[in-house]
């Protein structure tokens, strides 16, 4: 039966791939990042929540009950508890969640590209000044090797991820 549950929740995960691919989402692994950093910043809050709610609760009270030693040693992992429960019950529609807010994200950036160009060539009569731009930027890209191109994608997500961590910690 866990079987089961695990192998159609994987299944429903591979599914936003598709998802992100009809909603033009170019990288999948974006929204699925995002939503783990969501699920790990949930977690913790929760986590804290719960070492809060134990020490108001043990606070109140006139004695130590005989559990609440083995109820501290549980909220030690309720950290990797509350992640459990929220990577396979509830990923999926987080992840759902970011395809559609990096779907939305492209569209804004795209119509301001194109409000951007048209008001440049109102101004200037040349005509697709950005979205030239952008193209012989991606042309550069793609002109690399395959392994430059991953280490220019890898030091671009550790930017991203180096990002995240400081404005959690902040």
């Amino acid at each position: 039966m866990i079987k089961k549950y695990l192998v159609n929740y994987f299944d429903k995960i591979k599914d936003t791939k598709k998802v992100a691919r009809d909603k033009n989402v170019g990288v999948w692994w974006l929204p699925v990042f995002d939503s783990f950093l969501i699920t790990i910043y949930l977690s913790w809050q929760l986590s804290v929540g719960v070492w809060i709610v134990l020490d108001a609760w043990q606070g109140g009270q006139t004695y130590i009950p005989w559990y609440m030693d083995s109820l501290w040693e549980v909220s030690s992992f309720s950290l990797t508890i509350f992640m459990s429960i929220i990577t396979f019950t509830i990923l999926d529609k987080i992840i759902l969640f970011f395809i559609y807010v990096h779907s939305y994200a492209n569209k804004l950036v795209l119509r301001g590209i194109t409000k951007l160009d048209m008001y440049l060539w109102r101004k200037t009569g040349r005509d697709t000044v950005i979205t030239n731009a952008i193209w012989k930027l991606q042309r550069k890209y793609m002109s690399r090797s395959k392994r430059e191109r991953k280490i220019m994608t890898m030091a671009f997500v550790g930017l991203i991820g180096t990002y995240y961590g400081w404005m959690i910690l902040t």
